[in-house]
């Protein structure tokens, strides 16, 4: 599969246009899928002035093409989202699958309203998010997934 690199100055410009769009959304909570929704999510929550978020920790890919069967969420979300408007952020929406079980725990813990934020979707995705910032075929490898390559002599 092809890969799209993008960097620190790429993602924030995805994040600040994303922030644009939830400004007129106006949610109560955020709450950032662990690992790659959490940069997003955090600086969202700055972004839009210091919104509750709120964390949920969900298992799936293990490598570029490679995922079980079903999600799993390893660390739940705390707390109960009783009447709030909620906006659930992750990186990517790829099969859609971690949003699917995303917006069934944010449904059980009683949010009145519930969107989807990502910066990128991918075509076939299940889940085709409320706001997102680019569509792409190609895996995405984001600023904080790679290491630097160390030259020692």
């Amino acid at each position: 599969m092809d890969k799209v690199y993008l960097t620190w100055w790429q993602v924030d410009r995805a994040i600040f246009s994303l922030a644009d769009k939830l400004r007129e959304y106006k949610p109560d909570v955020i709450v950032g899928i662990a690992r790659g929704g959490l940069i997003p999510a955090v600086r969202l929550s700055h972004i839009l002035g210091d919104i509750e978020l709120k964390v949920i920790d969900v298992k799936f890919y293990t490598d570029i093409s490679e995922h079980a069967e079903m999600p799993k969420v390893v660390i739940p979300i705390h707390g109960d989202l009783k009447g709030k408007r909620v906006v659930i952020v992750d990186d990517v929406s790829d099969t859609g699958k971690t949003l699917e079980v995303v917006i069934n725990e944010v449904k059980k813990l009683g949010a009145k309203e519930i969107k989807v934020a990502c910066l990128a979707m991918k075509p076939w995705t299940s889940v085709v998010p409320d706001f997102y910032v680019f569509r792409t075929d190609k895996w995405i490898v984001f600023p904080w997934e790679e290491f630097p390559v160390v030259v020692r002599e």
